[in-house]
């Protein structure tokens, strides 16, 4: 992860421990789960502190400021000097020599850091991206629109998005020429998209339990 995004996610001490795109479509797909309550039952002791019924009237992003923010910060411990040989499964300890020069102690720290939390890291690689377009694709659904008709709409709002963000945007040029052109057979279509839908289900019913993502493969 990229220094400066690290230093965005860390104020007064306090780091908010994923980047922010994860709790944002966890919030969308809950949110899509309060908006079809006969269809997705919500474990609500699961969403205890989010604020269920501020979730039906708040965009994300004021929601977050008044509320989820505050749920998902961790207060970090200060980093210093320690003389001990003492192990734990939630810390390591490093001997540097102070003739070393400073940058190559930060890189070899940061090496180890890294190998160290890659072994313990036990949350999900979430891919954005496809999570958002499942979304879309449940939503347009319940508005009765065809599987291709689906596609159609699906491709003109990554076309969209790609014009108003260029770079930012996380589909490319060359994946958005790919991304269900219109001279696709129909069947594979059909297939893709209900595809689409069907990841969007598994996951509503995963966040109805808790679990963003959770399994949906």
């Amino acid at each position: 992860m990229a220094r400066s995004d690290v230093f965005k996610r860390i104020k007064n001490d306090k780091l908010i421990e994923g980047r922010i795109q994860k709790y944002r479509l966890h919030y969308d797909y809950l949110k899509t789960c309060l908006l079809f309550p006969k269809e997705f039952k919500i474990d609500k002791s699961k969403y205890s502190q989010w604020k269920l019924e501020e979730i039906k009237k708040l965009k994300f992003n004021d929601w977050w400021k008044k509320i989820g923010s505050k749920l998902f910060e961790k207060q970090l411990d200060q980093i210093k000097e320690v003389r001990t040989t003492k192990q734990s499964n939630s810390s390591t300890f490093v001997e540097i020599p102070l003739d070393v020069p400073t940058e190559y102690a930060v890189e070899k720290i940061r090496k180890i850091l890294q190998e160290k939390q890659m072994k313990i890291k036990s949350n999900e690689r979430i891919r954005p991206l496809e999570l958002q377009i499942y979304l879309e694709s449940y939503l347009l659904k319940q508005k009765k629109l065809k599987l291709t008709q689906i596609a159609n709409e699906l491709r003109k709002r990554r076309i969209r998005i790609y014009k108003t963000h260029k770079d930012k945007a996380l589909m490319n040029e060359d994946k958005l020429d790919n991304f269900l052109p219109t001279s696709m057979r129909y069947e594979v279509i059909n297939r893709i998209i209900w595809r689409y839908h069907t990841n969007a289900k598994k996951i509503l019913l995963n966040v109805c339990k808790g679990e963003f993502p959770g399994n949906y493969s």
